[in-house]
């Protein structure tokens, strides 16, 4: 092996990843860990004490279930940022394992991994005003250099939009580190900034108040929520508000395993590859044994139907292992909110559509055993209703709340018709 690397979960070791001569990838499961453990990822990793590759070449070789530990778009331009300034390494010279070595503990999930690549400071107060206009200076190409707290920050979460993992005291008016052993009464929460005005979907400066009127729409529907709140702060003298979201892979210090479907599938959240039938709703089916967590995924399918969520890829459904109880249940929703998708069509297809109707709903209900499906599809129409009351109460633009309006009116339509 040319390089090596520690995996653990909750200080107990895991196994260890490795790149032989050839330069694959190869992890192995700890001993002791498969006699007390458990599979991190069932299907697309073997759990026997043999080294393994990974199953396709989707993750530049990584294993899908350790490729969820890395960010995306954002997190990685922060990372490709940090590791050429300070070790003078360039992007083509970057390997999944230098990428692993980099997050080391701050990952999303439970995972870590040593040896550690440029450790973070300690706890220390933060000043999300300051971060976030560092984050658009860097997306302007108006800032080069990468402040010390926005890489710890900003530089493990997925997705494309900048955000950053921070700790909130009880009455959300106090955000410091979250690295450290937290102060009595906060909390792990993730704020998302903006990506400017040409995202698809339109990433306005209401996209904050926007997914909040999504997270409350989707209560209303009945999906699990984690807590969210809408933070105002001042941009450069003015006040614009941020979407923040606690994180449901941490519970006090305790850190929880999570596991994408694109990670467990290995496929690429950056294009069409899945369907709801024989992805999402097969893939809960078989992780989870649980026909309880296959109406919630199905719930979950109505909603983003309805509510004209067409950034509905593999990367936005997640599976979480309760070490308690020994089992796998779907997370909670997030990353929910109006989306245009590619070509106006949801990215992962129902029973092969992109543009799903009610037969479509009916089949995959049919199919999986969804006796109250039509309770479920009345539910979620009820709570996506609830888009111009909502609207008008978060202070969005007309034309912002007409133009969404419009297109849940022909979702609607196309549906129910």
């Amino acid at each position: 092996m040319t390089q090596r690397l520690k995996v653990s979960l909750g200080g107990v070791r895991v196994g260890e990843l490795g790149q032989d001569q050839a330069g694959r990838i190869v992890f192995q499961y700890d001993s002791k860990w498969l006699l007390e453990g458990f599979d991190l990822s069932p299907g697309s990793l073997s759990f026997e004490g043999l080294p393994q590759s990974a199953m396709r070449g989707v993750f530049d070789g990584l294993h899908g279930v350790f490729n969820d530990s890395l960010p995306d778009g954002w997190g990685l331009l922060l990372m490709d940022r940090a590791l050429k300034q300070k070790m003078g390494l360039n992007r083509p010279d970057i390997t999944p394992l230098h990428r692993l070595a980099y997050i080391g503990e701050r990952g999303m999930g439970a995972l870590e991994y040593a040896p550690i690549l440029l450790r973070g400071e300690g706890a220390s107060l933060v000043d999300l005003s300051q971060l976030a206009e560092q984050a658009e200076g860097i997306l302007k190409g108006t800032s080069d250099q990468v402040l010390e707290e926005l890489r710890i920050l900003g530089g493990s979460p997925g997705g494309a939009r900048p955000k950053v993992t921070v700790a909130f005291s009880k009455d959300m008016k106090t955000c410091q580190t979250p690295f450290s052993v937290l102060p009595e009464g906060f909390t792990h929460w993730m704020v998302k900034f903006r990506a400017g005005s040409n995202s698809t979907g339109g990433d306005e400066i209401d996209s904050g108040r926007m997914e909040m009127i999504y997270a409350e729409m989707a209560r209303a529907s009945g999906i699990e929520m984690p807590r969210t709140h809408l933070l105002e702060l001042n941009l450069k003298g003015q006040r614009e508000a941020y979407f923040a979201v606690e994180r449901f892979d941490r519970v006090s210090s305790r850190k929880i395993h999570v596991l994408s479907l694109a990670g467990l599938a290995y496929a690429n959240h950056r294009e069409p590859c899945l369907d709801y039938g024989s992805g999402v709703l097969a893939a809960t089916k078989k992780l989870t044994k649980s026909q309880q967590e296959v109406e919630r995924a199905y719930r979950l399918m109505v909603f983003n139907v309805l509510a004209h969520n067409k950034d509905d890829h593999a990367k936005n459904f997640a599976y979480l292992y309760d070490l308690k109880e020994g089992c796998w249940r779907l997370s909670p929703g997030f990353d929910l909110t109006f989306n245009f998708g590619m070509s106006n069509q949801h990215t992962t297809s129902v029973n092969g559509s992109g543009l799903p109707v009610m037969a479509d709903l009916k089949k995959l209900a049919q199919d999986f055993r969804v006796e109250r499906w039509k309770i479920i599809v009345e539910e979620v129409a009820h709570g996506v209703s609830s888009w111009p009351e909502r609207a008008k109460d978060m202070d969005l633009s007309q034309s912002r709340m007409i133009s969404v309006q419009s297109a849940l009116n022909a979702t609607i339509k196309r549906v129910f018709d």
